[in-house]
């Protein structure tokens, strides 16, 4: 009889189907997998900016800028500039090296719209222009209006000593309502009105010097844009607002009586200007130090300053900050101890400022910027040392995000901000500001103030590569490589 052979297990039968399924499995998960690393790509790690808010100067810009046209369909985005880049001269470059300069727009602080300033700004701009030849750029009216008030509060206070409790009560008081209006050329009617014991209120090139307990000026703002042929409009007017410091109006002092009779010989009264005419914003020094000379020839030519007695014309000690905290120092300290000057109009750069205000406030006399508009100022100062006619950053940042978020519509940004004091403030307060309204921040990049140190294709590739970068808000604060020793 034939052996009979047993069936096989079931468990062999399966086997192929088991091993069929897994394989399923395991390729439904790895697609799984690679959808999800493509989409957490796509959101996360390929996020783009809609615009870049760039913080800096015409300087860095000149490279920056046509990198970025010329890869920009490698890197596409809106830029947003700050005020730093408001200029004619950088803008007509951008147009030679074959930029677009059309899609350009900015923010920056701009005077009011009244009648005042129309007068104010058109008889300053007349005598700029006879004296000068041209008109001024952008802080040239400033730094007339930081050299005219001074004169004034010397007048009023009756004291060469900037640093008095005096001569800051008048500085605030000349420069505040109520009283009768100063414009920019009419020193014989404000020494008339002084020396009367008459209020006065100082109705500025720039707009209303309205100095608060801060030393600082409120503004309005405006979106700027370019036409075809480089020129610079006015695209949007943005009143000032919830983001502007409030003025204090000083008790009002009486300037003691001058005598009559004929003026004694004048004695110089020396003041410092520190401007940038060499460095990265040698764009916007020489016309701040324009204002300064055509201010002191308005003050000198109609009677100059009388102080107990004593009769004082303006002299002024022009210094270059280079944009660059060391030479400014330096040029402060040659300024203090050989010029022996009374006060410091300057610099031009927050960082140069500061370096300057080392030197000056232990030398015991006052600085008034009209460019820095670092938010640092507004508390690091502890001795009312410091003063400006162009207003904070903290103003300006706030209405740029609010153009940017309200009125662009955009929702994600990324900032290139010079790595200063002015650029780590105004990007400070932008992004914080712009995030506080329900915005991303992807990337924080900053640059060197240097031009020559500036790598454009290498910074502009951190700016757009995806996880490159930080999004962290820089802390505007005094750096050590900022200050300048006074016995330098």
């Amino acid at each position: 009889m034939e052996e009979q052979k047993p069936p096989a297990p079931e468990m062999a039968k399966a086997a192929p189907k088991r091993r069929a399924l897994w394989i399923a499995i395991a390729v439904i998960v790895v697609v799984v997998i690679v959808v999800a690393a493509a989409l957490l790509g796509g959101l996360f790690a390929g996020a783009k900016p809609q615009a870049i808010f760039f913080v800096g100067y015409p300087g860095e810009g000149d490279k920056l800028i046509p990198t970025w046209w010329n890869n920009r369909a490698q890197w596409p985005a809106a830029w947003l500039y700050s005020e730093g880049l408001l200029d004619t001269s950088f803008i007509g470059r951008l147009k030679t090296a074959g930029v677009d300069v059309t899609t350009i727009e900015g923010t920056a602080p701009v005077p009011p719209m009244s009648s005042d300033y129309n007068t104010s700004s058109g008889l300053f701009n007349a005598e700029y222009q006879a004296m000068f030849g041209r008109a001024p750029k952008l802080y040239g009216p400033n730094s007339y209006d930081a050299m005219f008030v001074l004169a004034m509060a010397f007048q009023k206070a009756q004291t060469t000593d900037t640093n008095s409790s005096a001569f800051k009560a008048a500085l605030r008081a000349v420069s505040n309502p109520p009283g009768v209006a100063i414009r920019p050329g009419e020193w014989a009617k404000a020494l008339a009105n002084i020396t009367a014991g008459n209020d006065v209120d100082y109705q500025g090139a720039s707009g209303a010097i309205n100095f608060d307990q801060y030393g600082e000026v409120g503004s309005d703002y405006e979106a700027w844009s370019v036409n075809a042929s480089a020129g610079i409009n006015q695209k949007l007017f943005i009143p000032e607002g919830t983001w502007t410091t409030s003025s204090v109006h000083s008790a009002t002092i009486h300037a003691s009586a001058v005598p009559s009779g004929p003026a004694a010989a004048a004695t110089n009264l020396p003041i410092g200007t520190l401007f940038d005419l060499t460095g990265a914003l040698k764009d916007f020094g020489p016309d701040q130090q324009n204002g300064t000379i055509l201010a002191a020839a308005d003050v000198n030519s109609a009677g100059g300053i009388t102080v107990a007695g004593t009769n004082y014309n303006l002299q002024l000690f022009h210094e270059d900050d280079g944009t660059n905290p060391t030479t400014a120092g330096s040029a402060a300290t040659k300024l203090v101890t050989l010029d022996s000057v009374k006060a410091l109009i300057g610099a031009t750069s927050s960082g140069a400022s500061l370096a300057a205000f080392a030197v000056i406030a232990p030398a015991g006399i006052i600085e008034i910027s009209s460019s820095s508009t670092s938010p640092v100022f507004t508390t690091s100062d502890t001795t009312d040392q410091f003063w400006r006619t162009a207003p904070s950053d903290a103003l300006q940042g706030k209405a740029a995000s609010w153009y940017a978020f309200t009125h662009r519509g955009w929702r994600t940004m990324s900032i290139l901000y010079v790595d200063n004091a002015y650029g780590r403030g105004l990007s400070s307060v932008f992004a914080a500001d712009f995030r506080a309204r329900g915005g991303t921040v992807l990337r924080i990049v900053a640059f060197p103030v240097d031009p020559t140190q500036v790598d454009a294709n290498s910074i502009l590739q951190t700016l757009f590569t995806p996880g490159a970068g930080t999004a962290y808000i820089p802390t505007a604060t005094w750096r050590p490589t900022e200050f300048v020793a006074a016995s330098r």
